[in-house]
């Protein structure tokens, strides 16, 4: 296929083919099924015997099965063409945006596809200009190869899968039940391991830079025809705008909490129904106070999978100039995401979030601004055996390392953002598995900037520089925060069998330095920074402080130390560590 003919081609034909072989689908099946029991089952049921009934059973039955099998083709074509349908439609949004990002860059392309570029006007043009348009007209060439190619595939798939319809019509196999359940199952399994807008899109496995470059590629009708036909494949993917992944984020939530609504649910279904909910009257109850100066949040993602999914940022992260990605941690839901209502202070961590943005907004740079992000992409453990084990955390942090580097690559503004990651208790482990895994050579994931610990038990690594940035990983940790005090994995008995108040009290008899998971991120012998974060407090409320590093009113300087660092504001207060 030649570039005008993608680019001039009317793939909405083919919609209407396959919408007029639907309906006729519909219409046959109707027939076949009036058929059926107006006919062939009226006379098995009659009662009439002998050998003229047997011999006329026998016909009326082949025809059933005659028409049966049509009716099964027929439905093979429709999905066929609509199929194809999207392959065509997605190819020409390539082309065609490839074409206005030349245009853009001053590139030509000609009707064979070949792009080229003009002398520059400027003699004193930078002598590398040359180089730059060579550069680009081969990325633009690249792009129309592909899209070509795509389109010419399934230009020759489509034919290919009509000449074998036609066969099966010429030669009557088509009203054969085995041709067509076989025709059926084809038609199946490749539509649901690998439909033709799925063949347009990047591999499970690829980065969201290549998803981020997947996107842009397409015109603006093409990215639309993804939001109005296959959300569910946008909506969670690293590297799609946040703008967009909010809109099909919250269209989904309001239609499947429509559809679990006013009526009964099963367990499951009720199931759902709690983990989804709360999202919902969280974005609802922060719209209705949008007066109070809090900024637009953005519905990064949702799912019910596991204990529930949700990523909600306040400020759209794709143009804020510096970004924090917080991770809660041990028995945090999708309620603990909810409605402020009477939760106690610093338990629910969508306040936490945006109490973080009103701290970094008031300290960001003139012409700065702050996206805040609550990151609930794992199932964290509870108050059981499972916030001691790693298991948890072992499958959060790939994908919390992948969420960060699609922060990144769907980023809009010139310069790249500064992006700090901050880890609660659990949620600390997690980060700094998620930022070992992006220091490692060849890392397919991109660090932050910066990396806070609050509250943390551990965070895998015994010091500071196996994180690949010594200088930009900051600890707090209250005098009277039990989890920050948590005795090595060796002294696990004493913490079972004694409890966490005992556990606390006899820390002196171990290693000050160690934690359930490595070296204390708040001693000295870790070689981060600490920064002060009460005044000591309640000292008998070991279990509370916990919880308030992110509220204005009982962590002290703590919210205020953590804004500074997000916003790179400065004024970070430090202390010497443990």
């Amino acid at each position: 296929m030649d570039l005008a003919s993608l680019k001039n081609a009317k793939p909405a034909d083919l919609y209407a083919a396959a919408e007029a072989y639907g309906r006729l689908y519909r219409a046959y099946s109707e027939h076949t099924t009036q058929w059926k029991s107006g006919t062939a089952d009226r006379v098995h049921g009659s009662g009439w015997t002998g050998g003229a009934a047997d011999a006329a059973a026998r016909s009326l039955d082949a025809t059933t099965g005659k028409l049966q099998a049509a009716d099964v083709e027929l439905s093979c074509i429709e999905s066929t063409l609509r199929d194809h349908a999207d392959t065509f439609t997605l190819a020409q949004s390539k082309l065609r945006q490839a074409l206005t990002d030349a245009a853009a860059k001053g590139l030509k392309v000609s009707d064979d596809g070949t792009v080229s570029w003009s002398a520059p006007a400027n003699p004193y043009q930078a002598p590398d200009w040359a180089d730059k348009q060579k550069a680009a007209a081969e990325e633009v060439s690249r792009r129309i190869t592909a899209a070509l190619t795509e389109a010419t595939q399934a230009d020759q798939g489509l034919a290919a899968e009509l000449r074998r319809f036609t066969g099966h019509a010429d030669d009557k196999s088509g009203l054969e039940m085995k041709t067509a359940s076989a025709d059926k199952y084809l038609q199946d399994f490749a539509g649901l391991n690998n439909p033709g807008y799925r063949k347009d899109m990047p591999g499970k496995d690829a980065g969201p830079t290549e998803v981020n470059s997947w996107w842009k590629g397409l015109d603006p009708a093409g990215q639309q025809w993804f939001i109005d036909h296959h959300p569910e494949a946008i909506g969670n993917l690293d590297g799609i705008p946040a703008p967009v992944r909010d809109q099909v984020n919250r269209a989904y939530l309001v239609n499947r909490l429509s559809e679990l609504s006013g009526r009964a649910r099963t367990k499951a279904e009720q199931e759902e129904y709690a983990k989804l909910y709360p999202i919902k009257a969280r974005l609802d109850d922060d719209a209705k106070n949008a007066g109070d100066g809090r900024p637009r949040d953005y519905l990064l993602g949702v799912s019910p999978e596991g204990q529930g999914r949700a990523i909600i940022s306040f400020g759209n992260p794709d143009t804020a100039t510096d970004i924090s990605a917080y991770v809660p941690g041990i028995t945090t839901v999708p309620a603990s995401l909810g409605v402020k209502g009477t939760w106690s202070p610093g338990t629910n961590e969508s306040e936490n979030t945006l109490n973080l943005w009103r701290a970094a907004n008031a300290k960001v740079s003139p012409g700065g601004s702050v996206a805040s992000i609550v990151w609930l992409g794992y199932d964290p453990p509870g108050q059981d055996a499972g916030a001691a084990m790693t298991g948890a955390a072992d499958k959060g942090a790939p994908a919390y390392a992948k969420f960060l580097s699609g922060v990144r690559a769907s980023h809009e503004g010139g310069r790249p953002p500064h992006v700090t990651s901050i880890g609660h208790s659990y949620g600390s482990y997690v980060v700094g598995q998620a930022t070992k895994l992006a220091a490692q050579p060849g890392a397919a994931f991109q660090r932050p900037d910066d990396v806070v610990f609050i509250g943390s038990p551990g965070v895998g690594v015994d010091r500071a520089a196996d994180l690949g940035m010594p200088d930009h990983v900051w600890a707090g940790a209250a005098a009277n925060d039990v989890v920050t005090h948590t005795p090595t994995k060796g002294d696990a008995v004493l913490t079972l069998t004694s409890g966490p108040i005992v556990a606390w009290g006899m820390h002196e008899l171990f290693d000050p330095d160690n934690g359930w998971y490595g070296t204390d991120p708040a001693s000295t012998a870790f070689g981060g920074k600490r920064f002060s974060v009460d005044d000591g407090g309640d000292t008998t409320d070991v279990v509370g402080m916990h919880t308030k590093y992110l509220t204005p009113e009982h962590g002290g300087p703590s919210l205020d130390n953590i804004a500074g660092i997000v916003s790179r504001g400065g004024d970070v207060k430090l202390v010497e560590g443990r």
